[in-house]
C-alpha cells in the first residue's frame, strides 16, 4: 500500500491525472479491505482533493461522503475527519458556497490543531484565509494566509500540499493586487520548483505565476518564454485553469504588442478554458477600431461582476473603453469606486490604478491641473511596483495634461521617457501615438523583438540551441521557436545567414 501511494502522489505532481487516480483508488480499496479504515479514508480524501481541483465536484464530493461514512459506520475518531471537512470545504468554496466553505475550513484547521498535524492545519488556514477575502474580512484573511504559508515553510509536509499552498496564497495576494507578497512567494516556489524539476504540474503553474509578475515589470520576453514552457507542462485536465490563465496573458501581450490575430485566438483558447477573456479582449477590439463591440463587451462584463473586487479587476479598461465611447459619466463612476476599494484595502497597485484612472478622466472632464496631481502620484506608485509600462502610460497621460496647461517642453520630456520603453517593450500603438504626438518619424526596425534579438546575438556568438537555452533559462524548444521566427521576420535561409545580418547591423 505504501508503494501505490507513493505512485498517485508521484503521478499527480508528474501531472498524470488518470494514473494517480486509479492509483489511489487501489491504495483506498486496498486499504478498506484490511480494515485500515483511517487510512483508507486519507486515500479518499487525496482522491477527492484532485477532482475538486480540477473541478470535478460531483465525483470529488462522492469519494467524500464515502470516507465519510467508512469513518461514521466504524465511529473512529481520528485526523480524517479534518481531512475531510477540508475536501467539503473546497467543494463549497468552489460551488460559490463561500460561507459554508469558510466554516468548514475553520473546523478542519482545529481538527487539525487538536490532532498535531501541521499540514491539515495550514492548509485549512490558507483555504479559511481566502474564503474571508471573498466575504470582505480582507485583513483577517490576508493573516491567515500569511500564517499558513510560514506554517508551510517551517513544518514537514508533503510536496502535493506544499505546491497547492503555495499556488492558492499566489492567487489570493494577486486577487488583492498584493504585488509584493505575491512576488515574495512566487520567488520562494520558484525556488522550491527549480530543485524538484519532475514536478510539472506545479512547476506549470509557478511559471505562470512568474510570467505576471515580469508581464507587470516590463519583461514582456521573458515573460512569454514563461508562458511558452508552462503550456506544455499544464496539458492535462488538472491545470485547465492555469491553462486558461495562461492564454489570457499570452493573449494581452499580443494585443500589447499589436499581434491582433494571434491575441484573438489565445483570447478564443482562455475563453474555452474557462477563463474570462476580459478587459483584453475588448481592449482589442477598440485597438482595432471596434469601439461599439468594445464598449458593448466591456460594460456587458462590468455590470455582470458580482462584487468591487471583481469590478475593479476591469477597471482599468473599462474606463478607458467608456472615455473612448464618450460616457463620462460611466468613467466617472468607475473610477470613484475604484478609488473605494483602493482606499478600503490599501495596497500600492490598486492606489495606483486608481489614480491612473482618475487622471484619466479629470482629463476628459478639462481639469488638467487636477489630473496632473493624480497621474504624478499613479506614476511615483508604479515606479514603486517597477511596473515599465503602465509608467510609461501614465507619463503619456502627463503629457496630455502638460500640453492642455500650454507646457510643451515638460510634454515633450515625458512623452520621450513613455516612447523609449514602449519601443523597448514592442508596444507598437503606443509608440505609434508617443511619435506621433511628439511628430518623431519611426525608426528603421528589424521587426525582432527585444528576445529575438537576445537569441540572434548568442546565434552570432555561434552558440547552439542548448547552449542559448542554458543563458536565457528556457527550453530548447523555446529557443527553437525564437530561432525560426528571427529566420522567418528576417527572410534568412539559415543560422549563417543570421549571423552575417546580425554583424552587418551590429547587433553581435
Amino acid at each position: 500500500m505504501d508503494d501505490l501511494e507513493r505512485l498517485a502522489s508521484a503521478a499527480y505532481l508528474a501531472g498524470l491525472s488518470d494514473e494517480s487516480r486509479s492509483a489511489w483508488i487501489s491504495a483506498h480499496q486496498k486499504c478498506a479491505h484490511v480494515g485500515d479504515v483511517a487510512r483508507a479514508a486519507r486515500c479518499a480524501f487525496w482522491l477527492a482533493f484532485a477532482l475538486l481541483n480540477a473541478g470535478d465536484l460531483a465525483r470529488g464530493g462522492g469519494w467524500v461522503d464515502r470516507a465519510q461514512r467508512l469513518l461514521d459506520d466504524r465511529k473512529i475518531d481520528c485526523v480524517e475527519r479534518g481531512y475531510l471537512r477540508y475536501a467539503s470545504a473546497l467543494r463549497a468554496a468552489f460551488s460559490g458556497d463561500v460561507r459554508a466553505g469558510h466554516e468548514a475550513f475553520h473546523a478542519a484547521a482545529e481538527i487539525g490543531v487538536l490532532f498535531h498535524d501541521p499540514e491539515l492545519a495550514a492548509l485549512a488556514r490558507i483555504g479559511e484565509g481566502r474564503c474571508l477575502i471573498w466575504l470582505d474580512r480582507v485583513d483577517e484573511g490576508v493573516a491567515l494566509l500569511d500564517e499558513g504559508m510560514v506554517a508551510i515553510e517551517a513544518d514537514d509536509v508533503s510536496a502535493i500540499a506544499i505546491g497547492d499552498a503555495y499556488c492558492t496564497a499566489i492567487e489570493g495576494y494577486t486577487e488583492l493586487f498584493d504585488v509584493r507578497r505575491a512576488h515574495t512567494w512566487t520567488a520562494a516556489l520558484s525556488r522550491w520548483v527549480d530543485a524538484q524539476p519532475e514536478l510539472m504540474l506545479y512547476r506549470g503553474q509557478c511559471l505562470i505565476h512568474r510570467a505576471e509578475i515580469m508581464h507587470l515589470r516590463g519583461d514582456w520576453d521573458a515573460a512569454a518564454d514563461q508562458i511558452d514552457e508552462a503550456y506544455h507542462r499544464l496539458a492535462d485536465p488538472v491545470g485547465q485553469r492555469s491553462r486558461g490563465a495562461a492564454a489570457y496573458l499570452k493573449g494581452d501581450l499580443h494585443r500589447l504588442r499589436g499581434r491582433d490575430r494571434a491575441a484573438e485566438v489565445e483570447f478564443q483558447l482562455a475563453s474555452e478554458l474557462g477563463r474570462d477573456p476580459q478587459p483584453g479582449l475588448a481592449l482589442l477590439r477598440l485597438a482595432t477600431g471596434r469601439l461599439e463591440a468594445a464598449a458593448a463587451s466591456i460594460r456587458r462584463a462590468y455590470h455582470e461582476a458580482g462584487d468591487p473586487m471583481s469590478r475593479a479587476r476591469l477597471a482599468g479598461g473599462y474606463v478607458e473603453i467608456t472615455l473612448a465611447d464618450g460616457d463620462l459619466a460611466s468613467a466617472r463612476a468607475a473610477a470613484d469606486e475604484l478609488g473605494a476599494v483602493a482606499g478600503a484595502l490599501g495596497r500600492p497597485m490598486l492606489t495606483a490604478l486608481h489614480l491612473q484612472a482618475l487622471g484619466a478622466v479629470l482629463l476628459a472632464e478639462d481639469q488638467p491641473e487636477n489630473a496632473m496631481s493624480a497621474l504624478r502620484q499613479a506614476l511615483a506608485g508604479w515606479r514603486e511596483l517597477d511596473a515599465a509600462y503602465e509608467a510609461a502610460r501614465t507619463r503619456a497621460l502627463i503629457a496630455a495634461a502638460c500640453r492642455a496647461v500650454g507646457d510643451d517642453d515638460t510634454a515633450e520630456l515625458e512623452l520621450a521617457g513613455a516612447l523609449a520603453v514602449f519601443d523597448r517593450l514592442d508596444a507598437v500603438r503606443d509608440a505609434a501615438a508617443a511619435r506621433a504626438a511628439l511628430q518623431v518619424p519611426a525608426p528603421p526596425s528589424s521587426g525582432l523583438t527585444s528576445r529575438e534579438e537576445e537569441v540572434l546575438v548568442h546565434i552570432a556568438k555561434g552558440l547552439t540551441n542548448r547552449q542559448i537555452a542554458e543563458r536565457l533559462v528556457v527550453s530548447e524548444k523555446t529557443v527553437a521557436t525564437h530561432v525560426g521566427h528571427i529566420l522567418t521576420k528576417l527572410g534568412l535561409p539559415s543560422r549563417a545567414a543570421a549571423t552575417a545580418y546580425a554583424y552587418e547591423h551590429g547587433l553581435q
